[in-house]
């Protein structure tokens, strides 16, 4: 059994022989209809309560020596059987050891005037209750600094809901709270928790929020499906809870622009599109082929992959995309392709890229799960081999006077040309590591590490979310998700500006606006678009946004529809942009 001691602090707890089990319930139940002067729920320490009680497997002594003095105060039942009981003797004995000089800890309860007789000689000038009262348990409440429910903090909403689309982000839902009487509304660390009826719309995101400055405020709410006659639920500790007015959740539909598409760009190809970095032409991939659009829109090249791709890179003009196999895809907005096999080490059954990192002029660094780093580009010849890293390539990245490998071993190594100039030890999973100005931004499963390439000094913190799942270095922030949807923006600093949610399992797949437009994908094959933390939009088929956030290209199962990304909901960009 566990000997651990209990760490919460409970308002009473309840001392009784166990022949008075009702009894004692009976009082835990009607002393749940009073709050604390906080307005908050009173926590009752009965032991065989589930929820407030000793816990299941924890030694039953050794936490009821903790529980009583964690106690504010203790009511103890008296009774004949009270009295015969030694371990209700000894808690009784603790009780008013606790008590202080002019009383108020220890209150005890008369339930049997037969027992007056047995109260011992050292409590018998603690007046007690009687049950016999005709509003005793009024008395008890009041004795425990605890009031009646009516005057009991009412949570309202603020600005109400009148309308929601499935999928996307509401606007922030704020809830307060008023107190009668001047009363403080909210008890100190307060939560509140939203719901929504029928249960079937479901309510996804950030459900419960701590109280700050008055108010708490959910930032990610959003419905799953299309509802009619939905409402919005809050509750709190010891508050009364509120219920929205009802308001429609409308089904996703398509913007004007995808059904009258005469003055937009419409390319006829299906498949995954991904901008070039001037924003303007794109690769499109439609299993394992590659087309490259043109800034007017027109295949002008291509190029095949031999297996799912595996890793994306956006160059200064160039994209690479390197798939299972160890095929490397170099492409440029005019047209020009190069297909790599990058060489299989002797012996070697597998040539997995671990990483993928673009250098000065468009020169494509690509690394391998073996340990070799490869050197290739557009206009060069044969890949040339620039490293060996014992420790296998799980991430790369330029650090402009050497390269940057995160090790299969967890580990960080600086390189000036061919020669190790540091090495750092993170942790053994790195989904994905960038340069951001005098920075190195390595992300990991577990913390987020930042190395200074001037300075050489490591900083590293927790994640802010779960075990990292899908990651994506956007410029000066880096989006990070986990396998429950939860994500945040970074940025160099290791802050967090941005805070989103997506649906479990989704993973960032592009992003503009130096990380605050996001593209996420989620499971079922649909895209998101979550600008700023909220999500305005979302695609059953493939989307991208441009690096700049300017345009957005938006598959409709047959064809590429390329628009603003205003057009997308939210805020066009202030820099407006042709499309």
């Amino acid at each position: 059994m566990t000997t651990e001691a209990p760490t919460q602090q409970w308002d009473v707890f309840i001392s009784y022989a166990r022949e008075d089990y009702i009894q004692a319930k009976d009082l835990q139940d009607a002393l749940g209809e009073y709050v604390t002067a906080r307005g908050a729920a009173p926590r009752i320490y009965l032991d065989v309560s589930r929820k407030d009680g000793t816990p299941l497997g924890a030694d039953f002594q050794s936490f009821l020596e903790d529980a009583l003095p964690r106690s504010r105060h203790v009511v103890a039942l008296y009774s004949q059987t009270y009295f015969d009981k030694p371990i209700c003797q000894w808690e009784l004995h603790e009780a008013y050891n606790l008590n202080p000089k002019e009383g108020g800890r220890l209150i005890p309860l008369l339930i049997d005037p037969a027992a007056v007789p047995k109260v011992p000689y050292i409590v018998h000038r603690i007046n007690w209750i009687s049950t016999t009262r005709p509003r005793w348990i009024d008395e008890v409440a009041g004795a425990l600094g605890l009031r009646p429910t009516e005057t009991r903090t009412a949570l309202r909403f603020g600005t109400p809901l009148t309308d929601a689309v499935a999928g996307h982000t509401l606007p922030p839902v704020t809830v307060t709270g008023s107190a009668p009487g001047g009363a403080p509304p909210w008890p100190a660390g307060g939560t509140v928790t939203v719901s929504a009826q029928p249960e079937d719309a479901g309510l996804t995101g950030t459900l419960t929020a701590q109280v700050t400055r008055d108010r708490a405020v959910f930032t990610d709410l959003a419905f799953a499906s299309a509802a009619s006659g939905v409402r919005l639920l809050a509750t709190a500790p010891g508050c009364e809870p509120v219920t929205s007015a009802p308001f429609e959740v409308r089904p996703r539909e398509e913007p004007p622009s995808f059904r009258e598409t005469d003055d937009r760009p419409a390319l006829p190809a299906r498949g995954h599109p991904v901008f070039f970095p001037d924003g303007l032409g794109l690769v499109v991939r439609d299993g394992r082929t590659l087309t490259v659009h043109s800034e007017g829109y027109e295949a002008v090249g291509g190029g095949e992959l031999r297996d799912r791709p595996r890793l994306w890179a956006h160059g200064e003009r160039c994209l690479a995309v390197a798939d299972w196999s160890g095929r490397v895809v170099l492409a440029a907005p005019d047209g020009r392709t190069r297909v790599v096999d990058l060489p299989v080490r002797p012996g070697a059954r597998f040539n997995v890229p671990g990483g993928l990192a673009f250098g000065a002029d468009d020169v494509l660094y690509a690394g391998t799960w073996g340990g070799t780093v490869w050197r290739l580009s557009l206009d060069a010849g044969e890949p040339e081999r620039v490293l060996e890293h014992r420790g296998g390539v799980q991430v790369l990245a330029d650090g402009g006077d050497g390269l940057l490998v995160g090790g299969l071993d967890g580990g960080l190594t600086v390189y000036r040309g061919d020669r190790v100039a540091a090495e750092h030890t993170l942790e053994p999973l790195l989904p994905a590591m960038a340069r951001v100005r005098d920075f190195a931004l390595v992300v990991g499963e577990r913390r987020v590490h930042r190395l200074d390439l001037v300075g050489g000094r490591l900083l590293q913190v927790d994640q802010p979310v779960g075990a990292v799942t899908g990651t994506l270095p956007g410029g000066e922030l880096t989006a990070v998700m986990d396998a429950e949807g939860q994500g945040v923006c970074l940025d160099a600093e290791l802050a967090v500006r941005v805070g989103f949610r997506g649906v479990p399992g989704a993973r960032p797949v592009a992003s503009g606006l130096g990380g605050r437009l996001l593209v996420l994908e989620n499971p079922d094959g649909s895209h998101a678009l979550v600008r700023d933390g909220r999500t305005t939009y979302v695609s059953e088929h493939p989307m991208t946004v441009s690096t700049d956030g300017r345009r957005a290209a938006v598959s409709d199962g047959e064809r590429l529809i390329v628009l603003p990304t205003g057009e997308l909901g939210g805020t066009a960009s202030a820099e407006g942009g042709r499309a």
